[in-house]
């Protein structure tokens, strides 16, 4: 008896080792068809943007209240108020106040004409990206190095459109 023991305990490691080699040779079968399914460039610098958002702090540019031109068939100016802050990353908080207490009349009056130039399309986007990206571009030709990642609003209204 103890000798048929033996038979089948010798079977078992020939099974496994069976087993493993086939489990083995799909893998190796099927590898191929994974081969080339990800951009590594894409997904390092997916990576990196998120790490900096992680880090990206809250910059107030103001509180702005802007009339628009006058539309035609109406009686009362259309006007624009809004509460905006940027988003910059925590490395360039220093350069940005900085520039925000030295040119903040120029910047104001810049946003104020970015403002202006708004159309009634353009504030039918429930994003507002066209005035976020003109607002942050007001920011960030002021600086090198863009340092303004995102524009946001902490409260935006308009009346009479």
């Amino acid at each position: 008896m103890r000798q048929h023991d033996r038979n089948t305990d010798s079977g078992v490691p020939q099974r496994r080792l069976a087993t493993r080699v086939g489990l083995l040779v799909m893998l190796l079968l099927a590898s191929p068809a994974f081969i080339g399914c990800f951009n590594a460039e894409a997904m390092i610098e997916e990576r990196r943007v998120m790490a900096i958002r992680k880090r990206l702090v809250e910059v107030d540019l103001g509180e702005f209240r802007v009339t628009l031109p006058q539309i035609a068939d109406h009686t009362e100016s259309p006007e624009l108020h809004f509460h905006v802050f940027g988003q910059v990353a925590n490395r360039d908080l220093d350069a940005i106040e900085e520039l925000l207490e030295k040119n903040g009349p120029e910047i104001r009056h810049d946003v104020l004409i970015v403002a202006r130039m708004m159309t009634i399309k353009d504030l039918e986007d429930p994003k507002l990206a066209t005035l976020r990206s003109r607002i942050s571009q007001v920011v960030n030709d002021s600086l090198e190095g863009d340092p303004v990642q995102a524009v946001g609003f902490y409260r935006f209204s308009y009346m009479n459109f």
